[in-house]
């Protein structure tokens, strides 16, 4: 079976401080998705756990108490609203989201290339591709000695232009110096473990075939390691909404990705 365009599990609320649509209100993100015909939504905005100490001043607002504003979930017989969230993960062994509260989740994001908020998640020195290469899978790496609930864990939009902002063509430069054998070593933990890898709709927006060798070789290296991938619009605007289907239909495609290779909520 193919792999079906059925769902979206990363997207914002208005209560993702960087999400300034109203629209974009868990009934509106479930209404869209019977429109769609989607199996699966989840709503993840962004959240810095309240107890993990070092929350910058984007993050402080937006704790536990604060994402859970977007509760009760509408419900809908057909759709499952799963509730997740975002968080950061800063190396040094620094998550955002404290192992008391992995419980209240039933799906948790991790980027580990957030690189745009320098000071935070990216040293003030990494300022060449190489340096930004390292500092990626070395992040990989360190997450993956965290003790995690990884069957609810995905690791997020890992070719995202984030990784290494206004670069130009040095963005897809660190997609190829990330070695091949410490990539397949952290996804050949993912894939045993449970974890989901997504495919962001946002990674694969127009023109990206240009680059599509660079850009693909992490997922290859991925589904070749036994892991499994989930859609995500990532969508902070109502129209983004659309972009699983715009976008993600060429990349699963290029993938040889099959309904085996789909990750699923438990």
């Amino acid at each position: 079976m193919t792999f079906k365009l059925n769902h979206d599990l990363h997207l914002h609320t208005n209560l993702s401080l960087c999400c300034s649509d109203e629209r974009m209100t868990p009934q509106a993100v479930l209404d869209y998705a019977i429109k769609a015909g989607y199996e699966a939504v989840c709503i993840t905005n962004h959240l810095w756990d309240e107890n993990i100490p070092g929350a910058t001043e984007f993050y402080r607002p937006q704790n536990i108490s604060h994402i859970y504003k977007a509760l009760p979930l509408p419900p809908s017989g057909n759709v499952r609203v799963a509730f997740g969230c975002e968080t950061e993960y800063c190396g040094g062994k620094k998550l955002g989201l404290s192992p008391e509260s992995f419980h209240l989740f039933d799906f948790i994001v991790i980027p580990v290339n957030h690189f745009h908020m320098t000071g935070f998640t990216r040293p003030e020195d990494c300022n060449t591709a190489e340096k930004i290469a390292e500092l990626f899978i070395r992040r990989l790496e360190e997450l993956i000695c965290l003790e995690l609930p990884w069957e609810k864990v995905g690791i997020a939009h890992l070719t995202a232009g984030l990784t290494f902002p206004d670069s130009g063509d040095e963005l897809y430069r660190v997609f190829r110096l990330m070695p091949e054998k410490r990539l397949s070593a952290v996804f050949r933990f993912l894939g045993k473990h449970g974890a989901g890898i997504e495919l962001n709709a946002g990674c694969f927006s127009q023109g990206w075939t240009a680059h599509k060798e660079d850009i693909l070789r992490i997922y290859h290296i991925a589904k070749n390691e036994g892991c499994r991938f989930y859609c995500a619009s990532d969508a902070h605007h109502y129209e983004e909404l659309y972009s699983v289907y715009q976008n993600l239909s060429e990349p699963v495609e290029l993938l040889d990705l099959d309904d085996s290779h789909r990750y699923i909520i438990s």
